[in-house]
């Protein structure tokens, strides 16, 4: 009998080889069971991508380790969600009031998208500064995939619990649940993909990154070694981040410990105004689900700038995560076009 994922495999592999991607890790489950996990091609044009290989996961880190972070904080009565992120940010981010908790996590705060907070110095107070000195936002106005707020959430955890935002995640999320390769600030190692950014304030760009945060307002955040950005920076393996998708879903519970029914409906369904996001995934109708076109329009998910994705299709039990830093090379806008085909033959085979 062929093998059903053949064709999914066959597309990662025709990225290798055409160079649209130097290499990718995959792990799709259906019901709790595997039904492909491999790595192809490389790291870096030379050492094999192998499954316990850690990346880059750029943006997953929002929903893997910030709203994670955040929803174990309101679990334990820490921090309420409908809570004024004046309330925990002071006089400065008084003229935001009308923000709340919430609506950072959900991207209606009204925020753009990004600015260049590096410029204005390293550390995490320093793009606080540049973002709260914004133009007071009007949030549930529209919906804006914005960085900024997942960076003001990086300093409500801090302010919340006195501890940054990597040694919260730490101890209360990964360690709790059993994710052992998930981690900030992993610095150079063999088993880590290296990236090349150019964003940032190095006196010349790109640069090539290994085990460095590839998003340049994370890097210029961690740059003074006490904090760590909430949009950006967590490192780690295919096998966790499908184990934090098959959490969500309820198909896992480490020791014991998952998410309760109330919480993973907040994980799994839109909870956002305008609608468009989940308390930590794209949802629905957003064109930001990494789904491709076969997977259904209730599937939830997020993708990372540097060839990152995790798919949710509760309707069918089914967990896709796949792995790759595209950005390494030149062809990530060949591998967006690539990962929707792929996610068309893992529907299509499932």
């Amino acid at each position: 009998m062929k093998d059903p994922m053949r064709h999914a495999l066959a597309l990662l592999q025709s990225g290798v080889d055409d160079q649209t991607i130097p290499g990718a890790t995959v792990h799709v489950l259906r019901e709790g069971k595997t039904v492909l996990r491999t790595a192809v091609g490389t790291l870096d044009g030379t050492l094999p991508a192998r499954l316990d290989s850690r990346y880059d996961l750029a943006s997953l880190t929002k929903p893997l380790a910030t709203a994670s972070t955040i929803v174990e904080l309101a679990g334990r009565g820490d921090l309420l969600l409908s809570a004024s992120i004046a309330d925990f940010l002071g006089p400065t981010a008084e003229p935001h009031r009308a923000i709340t908790v919430r609506h950072l996590l959900t991207h209606t705060s009204g925020l753009p998208g990004w600015i260049p907070c590096y410029k204005n110095g390293t550390g995490l107070d320093a793009a606080v500064d540049a973002i709260l000195n914004l133009t007071p936002a009007v949030p549930e106005k529209q919906y804006e995939y914005s960085c900024l707020g997942y960076i003001l959430l990086a300093k409500i955890v801090e302010i919340v619990t006195g501890d940054p935002l990597d040694k919260v995640a730490e101890k209360r999320v990964f360690k709790h649940y059993g994710f052992k390769s998930l981690s900030f600030k992993p610095g150079p190692a063999k088993d880590i993909a290296p990236t090349r950014s150019r964003e940032g304030n190095e006196p010349a760009l790109p640069v090539v990154l290994h085990g460095v945060v590839h998003d340049g307002n994370a890097r210029a955040i961690e740059a003074d070694g006490r904090s760590v950005s909430g949009n950006a920076g967590l490192f780690g393996t295919v096998d966790d981040v499908a184990a934090f998708g098959e959490m969500v879903l309820g198909h896992r519970r480490p020791r014991g410990r998952g998410y309760s029914g109330p919480v993973r409906t907040q994980f799994l369904y839109e909870t956002s105004q305008p609608l468009g996001h989940t308390i930590a995934f794209f949802a629905y109708t957003n064109p930001l689900v990494p789904r491709g076109d076969l997977f259904p329009d209730q599937s939830v998910g997020h993708s990372g700038y540097t060839g990152t994705a995790l798919l949710l299709d509760w309707m069918h039990s089914t967990t896709v995560a796949v792995l790759t830093n595209a950005v390494y090379g030149d062809n990530k806008d060949q591998w967006l076009v690539l990962r929707r085909r792929f996610m068309n033959a893992v529907a299509a085979a499932l």
